[in-house]
């Protein structure tokens, strides 16, 4: 089930000046894609919403807390990545009409009717935390060094020739 907060109810309803929940999302309302890599636990989302005084729109600062399994591209071996971080948005009805954005609107989600869908913001971070190429750690030499095998061949290419003329 996908988490969509309407943050114009939410505010009326409660009269507060600021909104805190925590939710579980499920690994198949994420939809991450199955080669990039599985979500096997819920992930822990707590979120902190204030609405801005000056004018519309709404800073949202959410905690994530969950893990990705992921395939290291040197070795090949399965390895768990923390998602965990503390990140903060500002979530806006529109933007304005302007040719370029400025730096303080680099951070902006837009919204729709102050709907605020937390489980695609969830998704996007989660897939711009993935690495293009992940390593189970920083040293992984490779799956020739996992296995021992190809390595003189590895050094000289023509470490196999040398081995036939000896023989021959």
């Amino acid at each position: 089930m996908k988490i969509k907060l309407d943050l114009k109810q939410i505010f009326e309803r409660e009269k507060q000046p600021f909104f805190r929940a925590e939710y579980e999302i499920e690994p198949k309302d994420l939809e991450i894609p199955a080669d990039v890599g599985e979500i096997t636990e819920p992930i822990i989302v707590d979120v902190y919403i204030v609405k801005n005084p000056k004018g519309e729109g709404y800073k949202v600062l959410y905690n994530i807390k969950g893990n990705i399994d992921l395939t290291c591209s040197r070795c090949l071996e399965t390895f768990k990545k923390d998602l965990s971080g503390e990140y903060n948005i500002v979530a806006v009805n529109t933007y304005g009409e302007r040719e370029h954005l400025r730096d303080s609107e680099l951070n902006e989600v837009l919204i729709e009717n102050n709907i605020l869908n937390l489980t695609d913001l969830i998704r996007e971070q989660i897939l711009l935390d993935i690495p293009y190429k992940p390593l189970c750690h920083p040293e992984c030499q490779g799956f020739e060094t996992l296995t021992g095998a190809g390595t003189e061949e590895r050094k000289n290419p023509f470490g196999v020739l040398k081995n036939l003329l000896q023989n021959g």
